[in-house]
């Protein structure tokens, strides 16, 4: 059914070309678990199969991505703490993609920190950690719930990272710090790690925002850099916009090769070269293009002329978004203030409707992207030639995505990821509420009959971001 060959794994955060590894059935659906502090790996040929529908059965592993860490704060000034039991980080995985060498890289929102820490307030403002795992040892069942597959946990170089791109050489990963500390806003910070020397080589900081339209009295961008006690602590906030707040990353090859950051705290993207950031040159950001609001997932086309990205949310105000947008990647590197294309509005056919589109991936051949809408609980498909052409109606369909029936899943599905199988057949989504254990549930959705072909249930915890790993069968 399926077939091994080299692909390209899109998904919110990056588009790289990866080599045609054979595994056994699959392909694999390697989903973040988010609360649930593990990658939980579907085989796909599994999950369209009708006697596994709606159920665990096609899930292989569940593989941790965090290390055992102190319970409590240990303390060799009180005795009660010897022998204090150790439990798995609690890591916050919420983004993960393939690199060319064969490997996964995760997003560790909250690094390594204590689940105690994590559970008793809010999801943000962690020391974060990038997390490689052997795909082969992932991908083995014997290595179910342990940390086996683990080939080494960076430091992320800032707080509460999401997006992360490996460039095609291999040599080096970039990943976003989307927080500050502490708080949910403050962030600028983009780490560069060298992974054939194994270390964090260099964090680089984007580009300080102007600031929002309603800043309170006492808060401006300069008041705000002095004193980090003002820095916006958690959603809606007025004063949001003085920080880039980094989430998503998506590479292209196109003249020597960029990263373009989608920016949620300034409702922008910024175009970045690759091989000036990772020198340390002063210039390595080269361009600010502004969309329409809190830019989060961005994907780039096969072919690297386009960026596709989601206007997921505005935090001054907590206004969830409505729209995609579409950018140039040769007019944006040429600084053009007409490097957005336009914003396409999906989801809803109403422009005051709130549908949330919280990621979005291209088929393999580049004709077509697939948007998860978080709040519409619902799949777009955009027709891409018809989006360039400026036609009225680039959403070409919309695939209503409901939670098995008998399921443990919560109240609403939350389809917050997805991303395209290497043949361009199935979109594999996932989504779920927070806080109910065992609660994601995976759709595999027939981009041919434009119908759901599979349910998965028990992914994670509010399951984030996927990527697609080939199989052979």
């Amino acid at each position: 059914m399926f077939k091994s060959r080299m692909m390209q794994v899109v998904l919110a955060g990056t588009a790289i070309a990866v080599s045609g590894i054979a595994y056994a059935d699959g392909p694999y659906a390697l989903v973040t678990g988010r609360r649930d502090p593990r990658v939980i790996v579907v085989d796909i040929s599994k999950a369209i199969d009708p006697a596994n529908n709606g159920t665990q059965k096609a899930i292989v592993s569940r593989v941790r991505i965090s290390p055992d860490v102190p319970a409590i704060e240990p303390s060799r000034l009180d005795a009660k703490y010897i022998g204090v039991a150790r439990v798995p980080a609690d890591a916050l995985p919420n983004n993960i993609v393939i690199g060319p060498d064969g490997k996964a890289y995760v997003s560790d929102h909250a690094g390594v920190s204590r689940p105690a820490e994590v559970e008793s307030g809010m999801p943000h403002g962690y020391p974060g950690a990038l997390t490689v795992l052997d795909l082969k040892k992932t991908l083995n069942p014997v290595n179910n719930n342990t940390t086996n597959a683990i080939d080494a946990i960076y430091y992320s170089g800032g707080f509460g990272p999401a997006g992360i791109i490996v460039t095609p050489d291999g040599k080096y990963a970039m990943i976003a710090n989307s927080e500050g500390a502490g708080n949910e806003d403050g962030a600028n910070e983009i780490g560069i790690i060298n992974l054939a020397t194994k270390r964090l080589e260099r964090v680089v900081s984007l580009a300080r925002g102007k600031g929002g339209v309603a800043q309170t009295k006492g808060h401006s961008c300069d008041e705000i850099y002095l004193n980090p006690a003002l820095v916006p602590h958690i959603s809606p906030d007025p004063n949001w916009g003085c920080y880039t707040d980094p989430n998503g990353l998506a590479y292209t090859p196109r003249q020597g090769g960029y990263v373009f950051s989608a920016n949620e705290g300034t409702h922008d993207v910024s175009v970045i070269n690759v091989a000036k950031a990772i020198s340390g040159a002063p210039d390595w950001e080269t361009f600010r293009i502004p969309v329409e609001s809190g830019p989060w997932a961005i994907v780039a086309s096969p072919d690297g002329r386009l960026m596709a990205l989601t206007d997921r949310d505005n935090d001054q105000n907590d206004e969830p978004g409505k729209f995609i947008s579409l950018i140039d990647v040769d007019k944006a590197i040429a600084k053009s203030p007409n490097a957005e294309i336009r914003h396409i509005l999906v989801g809803t056919d109403d422009p005051q409707d709130q549908s949330h589109p919280f990621s979005l991936s291209f088929t393999p051949d580049g004709s077509r992207i697939v948007v998860a809408n978080d709040l519409a609980a619902n799949l777009s498909v955009v027709d891409v030639k018809k989006a360039v052409s400026g036609d009225e109606h680039p959403e070409i369909a919309r695939i209503p995505l409901q939670l098995p029936s008998g399921s443990f899943s919560g109240i609403k599905p939350r389809p917050r990821t997805v991303a395209v199988t290497p043949d361009g057949r199935y979109a594999i989504v996932a989504g779920g509420e927070p806080n109910v254990k065992a609660g994601g549930t995976l759709w595999v959705v027939d981009l041919q009959t434009l119908k759901v072909a599979g349910t998965v249930t028990g992914v994670g915890n509010e399951p984030y971001l996927l990527a697609v790993a080939p199989g052979d069968r």
